[in-house]
């Protein structure tokens, strides 16, 4: 059973920052400094200005907050509420819309109502706690799904839809957004009551949901969470692939060893594509040398160590690192902690690029998991690897903020 409330949220207020789309920003971790800078720079409200804070700059983060509240900048609605967020990206001749829901989710356990499926690690986690703490409010929204399988928070995200925007705005990237505010007492308790009849499965968040948890304190607001949650059956909710770029030496013979637990097929890009829909359990090689589909025999689900999950066993994640890095390469757990063997990119190109400049020895594309590999990982209590899913596009941070107090 999962406790979804309604909260009195933080919101802008466009009569002082003017262009609401351009304030909006990207969660922490997919911004580089000299993005971060440009984001500031763009505006004295923008919530890089508190989001990307680290260090000594969390205290700055919590006073900048506390002055734009003073000069009616930020505001806080009066009652709780929900708010519908209405995302669209892509090319115009491909445009999607993915809606979710934002609510206030009590923090439990992993397991309890809340699913993971991604392992996190420590460095994060410190400093989302310690902003979380200080600035005393929940800045960017933690992605989320829910498989809603009677349609009930579907059908009532549809009736929320028909309310008039508080906000529209387009932000750096050229994706608009809407939010609206749902307050009304029978539609906040049927989304409150949908939830409870549901699981909720993270997406994109697991280090600040556990950062969160440990910043639980005295304060109310403190045991819940920021959450924008999806439906599962939105066909706009979707996961992106996550791609390995290795630096450091490859055998001359790692295509003869490959060979014993893959049959390699010589590809091109566009063949490379096609052979890897979602959920394959295949991989592409690049290196300076050509390009080859990657299929798994029988021989390398052998290979896999006994205590590597039934639930992503056959993923392309796992056979990389358990098939791949760790025998052939030498590139195990601590290495990839380490984050110099090897480094992770969602863009073809930019994989293409790196190993066509020398900058990376190899390139490994995989394949996007599904929903479904998601589900099943989280609900047999494993932990895919690390970087196996990437939801796209993310939330934006400064839709809306949740307040501890």
């Amino acid at each position: 059973m999962v406790n979804v409330q309604p909260f009195r949220g933080l919101r802008y207020n466009p009569d002082i920052v003017g262009d609401w789309g351009r304030v909006l920003g990207p969660p922490y971790d997919i911004v580089d400094a000299a993005q971060t800078a440009a984001l500031k720079a763009s505006s004295p409200y923008q919530i890089a200005h508190i989001e990307t804070a680290a260090g000594d700059e969390i205290a700055d983060a919590a006073q900048t907050l506390r002055d734009w509240q003073d000069a009616g900048a930020i505001v806080r609605d009066d009652a709780p509420s929900y708010y519908l967020h209405e995302h669209q990206f892509g090319d115009e001749s491909e445009r999607q819309v993915r809606r979710a829901i934002f609510g206030a989710v009590e923090l439990t356990p992993w397991g309890e109502g809340v699913m993971a499926h991604e392992r996190t690690m420590p460095g994060p986690k410190a400093t989302r706690t310690a902003l979380r703490s200080v600035v005393g409010a929940d800045i960017s929204p933690l992605m989320a799904f829910v498989p809603d399988a009677d349609g009930a928070l579907a059908e009532l995200i549809d009736v929320a839809a028909l309310l008039p925007p508080l906000y529209e705005g387009t932000d750096a990237t050229g994706d608009f957004h809407a939010l609206r505010r749902i307050d009304g007492a029978n539609t906040v308790i049927r989304i409150s009551d949908a939830f409870a009849n549901d699981t909720i499965y993270m997406a994109d968040g697991h280090h600040r949901y556990e950062s969160a948890l440990d910043a639980i304190d005295g304060r109310p607001g403190s045991r819940y969470v920021l959450m924008g949650i999806a439906c599962a059956e939105d066909p706009a909710l979707v996961v992106g692939a996550t791609h390995r770029l290795v630096h450091g030496d490859v055998p001359a013979s790692l295509l003869a060893q490959l060979g014993r637990n893959f049959r390699i097929v010589e590809s091109d890009p566009p063949e490379l594509a096609a052979g890897l829909p979602d959920g394959s359990s295949s991989l592409g090689l690049v290196t300076a040398h050509g390009l080859w589909l990657l299929e798994p025999t029988d021989s390398a689900g052998r290979a896999m160590p006994d205590d590597v999950p039934e639930a992503w066993r056959n993923l392309a994640p796992a056979l990389l690192q358990h098939a791949v890095l760790e025998p052939l390469l030498g590139i195990d757990a601590d290495a990839l902690a380490a984050g110099r063997a090897v480094t992770y990119t969602h863009h073809l190109d930019e994989l293409f690029e790196a190993v066509d400049d020398g900058s990376a020895s190899a390139g490994f594309v995989l394949p996007a998991p599904t929903l479904q590999d998601v589900i099943d990982t989280a609900d047999a209590g494993s932990f895919m690897p690390q970087k196996s899913t990437y939801f796209v596009p993310k939330l934006p941070t400064g839709l809306v903020l949740h307040s501890l107090d």
